[in-house]
């Protein structure tokens, strides 16, 4: 189906806090792509824009640099402003063949998209802003349509962390499907395989002897250049990004981002980009933004002692997740002491630095924070910026300006939610 789709980011982004300070929904990742590659493999004609926060435009921009940001050529066709948190697509594909009139479409109070027929943008420009179509639709009520749909959205975090095996499943299928021969790929000998049809290795991987991968619960994805070091476990679902090394430890049912360094255990858990966790520690059921890293024996609890519900603490609200089994939900730039245990179902924010070797307790822990429970005072922002740039630098990488100007934004408060839609 040719159609124009733009991958709009709606006011609902602060429900998936802490990660969506630096990036909108559709660029976090619950398998092995993040999740508006999901429209593309559905709609398979389409071109493809974005709509997001002015303040993380540029950010955006650099991550995605073959797809507009924040602007929309008209060219010919219906353009399909859809939903960044979309989850499950369902009959709206199918409905969407079937429109005359521009359509908006809804479950329940979301709204999953709004569809701008061709003929309703006569008088939009060739090059606009995705603000624009907020302002036409109003003036298209006469012509247009509300049409129910079956798809559905995400509303927070952990359920982005509960899809990690279907996620990983459907993924590896689409992409092992598209794949040519690998190259340089060095597997030494003692390294164990389990499944191996399962099991997809990347240009440039090198697996050490008494590494083991066992995709008999699910295939294991290792992406380019990435080493798996002597003694180091990967059970599937898995999926390990680019440039990454592998430590003694255990793996499963993860999705860890490139340029990672994991040892320890990681169970069940979602690692942006640049996490540190190479000494042993446990994190389990968790979202980690990027640039963290764990101290030694760094822990968190998934698992309440009697079993019941856990919740989390999102914008000052408490929220029963329905799962027994979430653990920690952390921001960009964070640090952990050695020795930090952390409780159930947290939400730390963005450049926190926790330490003092006890049990965390707080449900959600605010940006900049610096101490322990109870004892908490507030990071001085030049130097939080100052030791993001040291910590950047060690893996020969430069903090932007647009970074250190999102960091003083949400240090200052400010409002994020400029160019956020509202249809």
């Amino acid at each position: 189906m040719a159609v124009n789709i733009c991958i709009y980011e709606d006011t609902h982004f602060d429900q998936f806090y802490p990660l969506t300070y630096f990036r909108p929904v559709f660029l976090l990742r619950p398998g092995i792509s993040p999740l508006f590659e999901r429209t593309k493999s559905v709609f398979s004609d389409c071109t493809i824009s974005f709509s997001c926060r002015t303040m993380i435009s540029s950010l955006i921009s650099d991550e995605a640099r073959d797809v507009p940001v924040n602007i929309i050529k008209k060219g010919s066709g219906d353009i399909l402003f859809l939903n960044g948190r979309i989850k499950d697509l369902a009959d709206l594909p199918k409905l969407i063949e079937g429109c005359r009139l521009t359509t908006i479409f809804k479950n329940g109070q979301d709204i999953i998209g709004v569809l701008f027929k061709d003929e309703a943008l006569n008088k939009v420009p060739d090059l606009t802003t995705p603000e624009i179509f907020g302002e036409i639709l109003p003036t298209q009520k006469s012509v247009s349509a509300e049409y129910d749909t079956k798809a559905t959205l995400y509303n927070y975090l952990w359920e982005l962390v509960d899809e990690i095996p279907s996620a990983i499943a459907a993924d590896f299928a689409r992409l092992n499907a598209e794949q040519t021969s690998q190259n340089k790929i060095k597997v030494h000998d003692g390294a164990y395989f389990i499944n191996e049809d399962d099991i997809h290795l990347s240009d440039e991987v090198e697996i050490f002897p008494t590494a083991a991968l066992d995709a008999s619960n699910g295939p294991i994805y290792i992406g380019p250049f990435t080493t798996i070091r002597p003694q180091a476990t990967i059970v599937g679902p898995c999926y390990i990004a680019n440039n990454c090394t592998l430590y003694r430890g255990l793996i499963a049912g993860s999705s860890i981002g490139p340029n990672c360094r994991v040892g320890g255990e990681v169970e069940s858990s979602i690692f942006q980009s640049y996490v540190n966790k190479y000494h042993d520690g446990f994190i389990g059921h968790s979202y980690v933004g990027s640039w963290v890293n764990f101290g030694a024996m760094t822990t968190n609890s998934d698992l309440k002692n009697n079993y019941s519900n856990i919740r989390v603490s999102q914008n000052g609200q408490e929220i029963d997740t329905g799962s027994i089994k979430v653990g920690s939900f952390i921001g960009d730039f964070c640090r952990f002491g050695i020795g930090t245990m952390l409780n159930t179902g947290i939400n730390i924010g963005v450049s926190c630095n926790i330490f003092g070797g006890s049990l965390i307790t707080d449900k959600e822990i605010k940006p900049f924070s610096w101490g322990s429970s109870g004892s908490y005072q507030r990071y001085d922002i030049d130097k939080a910026i100052a030791t993001a740039e040291t910590v950047c630098s060690r893996r020969d990488c430069l903090l932007s300006a647009q970074t250190s100007e999102l960091l003083r934004a949400i240090f200052n408060g400010e409002s994020l939610s400029k160019g956020a839609l509202d249809f």
